[in-house]
């Protein structure tokens, strides 16, 4: 079963990609074992049109894995979004952290980090989010000098030492649910 659970959500273009990345690969070089769950708004290709793998997704096949020596990929038709405790059970078991980006605001709440592009964006997004206060605040708004923003910290999601501070307070809410 997964530890922790944390969303990375804001408006577009706002850094939350590059703040999925930079904390994955820290949280992987202090040995734990991430996911990552994508949300879309849009169909998307992982093959060109001109594939066979994507000829198949194209048939009425109610799934359709593609799988190589190097990955496996899963695709089922759905009427309607996944919802976040089917997609956890297509984890492999010791995931010890899911990064859920851009997770929906109607979804069930777990602890977020908001990225946004200014004090604006912040206040739309917690407002999207229900007035929920995310963990720390990043993206393009770090480039307005800010530390703190109502009590929250604000943390560059590309500077070592505050993605150091990042990887701390996801690691005390992993600690609280250890206990």
């Amino acid at each position: 079963m997964v530890n922790t659970i944390v969303g990375i959500v804001g408006s577009r273009n706002t850094g939350k990609t590059t703040t999925t990345t930079n904390l994955t690969n820290f949280f992987v070089e202090q040995g734990l074992r991430v996911a990552i769950i994508k949300f879309m708004q849009h169909k998307f290709e992982i093959d060109p049109s001109h594939k066979d793998s994507a000829s198949l997704r194209k048939t009425k096949a109610t799934t359709v894995i593609s799988t190589s020596p190097y990955e496996t990929i899963l695709f089922q038709q759905t009427d309607q979004r996944t919802n976040l405790q089917t997609l956890l059970q297509y984890l492999p078991p010791g995931i010890d952290i899911v990064f859920c980006e851009s997770y929906p605001s109607k979804f069930p709440t777990i602890p977020f980090i908001f990225t946004c592009k200014n004090v604006e964006d912040f206040y739309e997004t917690r407002k999207r989010y229900n007035s929920q206060e995310p963990l720390f605040i990043t993206g393009i708004i770090t480039n307005e000098g800010f530390n703190m923003l109502e009590g929250i910290p604000v943390l560059s999601n590309i500077d070592s030492r505050q993605i150091q501070q990042a990887f701390e307070i996801i690691s005390k809410i992993r600690s609280e649910k250890e206990h």
